[in-house]
């Protein structure tokens, strides 16, 4: 039979099991602060007995004479030994504190360029004098085995704490550290670019100020825009390459000549298509990278050849001819101005014919070949072009100028047709 009252008396236990434990968790903290107490007064004896032991076995903190370097290195043991009989007093109070000052020592090797293996080697060394004084303390004190157990345990799982906390420490000072190291070589980038351009004193005070060498010559690059692209991991690339990839319009700018197989290796990490500018001397940066996004607009246009890689080098006639609109409407208005009395239909064929006739020098063969139609119409269109141009056909400047016109008007169809030249 079940007792009519095992409510009430499950209760009763419960109200003293926890009446118990909380007397229990008092006497525990009541052990603790007595114990924080008495090593409180021998810290400053062991703070130096882990200094002088920390310059010992890690050289590059043996430096006793250099005053700030020195206060930083007791600061560091000090804030340690304390904050660890802070964590023996009241582990939960002191957590939060321990943390800051780990991040804080972690930042600081980031911050002296060092990795963190010195300072691994220094919490080693500092736990291993740390255990000699805790064996000493509890000898002097008549320590319990357990008790002396427990400091041990919480001791190793104190140092591994430091160097997980440090550890996260370095890296977030190493991120700031390389983030605003990436914006002085953006700022030196937009230096380079800028017009009117800037004194040469001012880039080369910039670059000393970065480590980046200044070349003779340079190429830039146009990337391609792409939500990704910005966050592109750039270390990989070499000290000389500069670029900026945050912006709307993204672009590179590399010494020159430029290695084919590295800019392969750059394009496969940035999984967009570039086109890259003719090399120009360093103070003509500008031109490259105007003359890089003029070929990326011809790509996307589907001018040129949508490659993964555009050398503007293999293409500056397209860009020449198409690098002024306005100016090839005035010569096409003044050179091809007699077509106008064809319908529009009938000025493309003469045009075509016209450019095909320059081009293969007469041969009606070619011409035919290239158009795809009779010879006798070509012969018929040539008519036609005889009677309204006369003896210009025949005059080697006009000639010359036609051709270019011609080309220019022929690659402008192929954009809005999106026919792209042959690559």
């Amino acid at each position: 039979m079940t007792p009519r009252h095992n409510g009430h008396q499950l209760t009763a236990a419960a109200v003293r099991r926890t009446t118990e434990d909380g007397e229990e968790d008092i006497r525990r903290r009541s052990q603790a602060q007595e114990l924080a107490g008495l090593m409180r007064p021998a810290l400053p004896q062991l703070v130096e007995q882990i200094v002088r032991e920390v310059w010992r076995a890690v050289p590059v903190y043996a430096r006793p004479g250099e005053g700030r370097y020195s206060h930083v290195t007791r600061y560091g043991v000090d804030a340690a030994v304390r904050l660890f009989v802070d964590m023996v007093e009241d582990p939960l109070t002191a957590r939060e504190k321990l943390h800051e000052t780990c991040r804080r020592l972690g930042a600081g090797e980031a911050h002296e360029g060092r990795t963190l293996d010195d300072l691994q080697a220094a919490y080693r060394v500092g736990t291993r004098v740390a255990w000699q004084g805790i064996m000493r303390f509890g000898q002097r004190h008549h320590l319990s085995s357990m008790a002396m157990g427990r400091l041990g345990e919480m001791l190793f799982g104190y140092a591994d704490e430091l160097a997980k906390m440090s550890f996260q420490g370095y890296r977030e000072a190493q991120a700031e550290i390389e983030g605003a190291r990436e914006g002085l070589r953006r700022r030196l980038l937009q230096l380079v670019l800028e017009r009117p351009a800037v004194p040469l004193e001012v880039i080369t005070d910039s670059a000393q100020a970065v480590g980046w060498s200044l070349p003779a010559s340079v190429v830039a690059v146009s990337v391609e825009p792409h939500a990704h692209v910005s966050r592109v991991p750039v270390a990989g690339w070499g000290p000389d390459v500069l670029c900026n990839l945050e912006l709307p319009q993204p672009h590179l700018l590399l010494p020159a000549p430029v290695d084919r197989e590295r800019l392969q290796r750059i394009a496969a990490d940035l999984g967009t298509r570039m086109v890259i500018g003719p090399p120009t001397p360093l103070d003509k940066a500008a031109q490259s990278l105007r003359w890089a996004r003029a070929a990326e607009r011809l790509v996307a246009a589907k001018v040129l050849p949508g490659a993964r890689i555009t050398w503007c080098a293999e293409h500056l006639t397209t860009l020449w001819l198409l690098s002024d609109e306005d100016l090839v409407d005035q010569l096409a208005g003044h050179q091809l101005g007699p077509l106008a009395e064809f319908s529009a239909a009938t000025q493309l064929r003469l045009a075509e014919t016209l450019l095909s006739w320059l081009g293969h020098g007469g041969k009606i063969p070619k011409i035919a070949a290239e158009l795809v139609v009779h010879p006798q119409t070509v012969r018929y269109r040539l008519r036609q072009l005889e009677q309204v141009f006369g003896d210009r056909l025949h005059d080697p400047e006009t000639r010359f100028t036609m051709e270019m016109v011609l080309r220019a008007m022929a690659l402008r169809r192929a954009s809005r047709d999106g026919v792209a030249e042959p690559g």
